[in-house]
């Protein structure tokens, strides 16, 4: 991942981090009802490994001109392992497994320690805690706050692991139902990362590819 934003460098900045919250204003607007129970809510998201979810990852940075935009698939291979395939428009996997990253790429792979990069940390424990329906093993990582209603709801994953602290801002999960929509990372640096889930990723993005267009249509039913 890192060595395909290489390629995109330049020095020319994104909007400012505050437009982020639009997916948060947008949610906690649309029902006056009480927020859903956490554990009663994520214990709808479990999935029986392994089990496999289609994504459209935007990736916004200040070091790109433009957003990153990739797709493929996510294996859930088990309650350590989650597996992020790209196949457009280049082929990578990326293996994250217990405190291992590895990372494939025309015939070329590497490993490194998953300590050097926070933001997987965050995708591996919130997708295997998400899709094991595991709250008692979320909040071993994260402090939860659940907003909107059942039909529509907003989960914030704010990681209390100072190390992750340092790279890492919140995760934000919205969906409807018992169906993730966007899954999204925010960094420390000024960055974000828009996974769109399942039948969102099958959907148009929105033109232009901005950010607060983004968390906006996470949260369109």
């Amino acid at each position: 991942m890192g060595e395909a934003e290489g390629r995109h460098i330049r020095h020319r900045t994104i909007p400012s981090r505050h437009r982020a919250a639009a997916l948060l204003v947008s949610l906690s607007a649309t029902s006056a009802i009480a927020a859903p129970d956490s554990a009663e809510l994520v214990s709808r998201l479990e999935r029986e490994p392994p089990a496999t979810i289609a994504f459209v990852e935007v990736r916004f940075s200040p070091l790109l001109v433009e957003p990153l935009i990739v797709g493929g698939e996510l294996d859930y291979e088990n309650e350590a392992t989650l597996r992020r395939r790209v196949e457009t428009p280049y082929s990578e996997t990326t293996t994250i497994s217990g405190e291992s990253v590895r990372v494939e790429r025309d015939g070329q792979s590497r490993t490194f320690a998953l300590r050097r990069a926070p933001e997987l940390r965050g995708l591996l424990t919130g997708m295997i805690g998400l899709l094991g329906g595991d709250t008692a093993y979320l909040r071993q990582h994260f402090a939860i706050t659940p907003t909107g209603d059942d039909a529509s709801w907003q989960l914030d994953l704010a990681p209390t692991d100072d190390r992750v602290r340092e790279r890492l801002r919140t995760i934000t999960v919205a969906g409807n139902g018992a169906e993730p929509q966007c899954f999204v990372i925010h960094d420390t640096q000024g960055g974000a990362s828009v996974m769109l889930l399942g039948a969102a990723a099958a959907r148009s993005l929105p033109q232009p590819v901005v950010l607060d267009a983004l968390l906006d249509s996470c949260s369109a039913e």
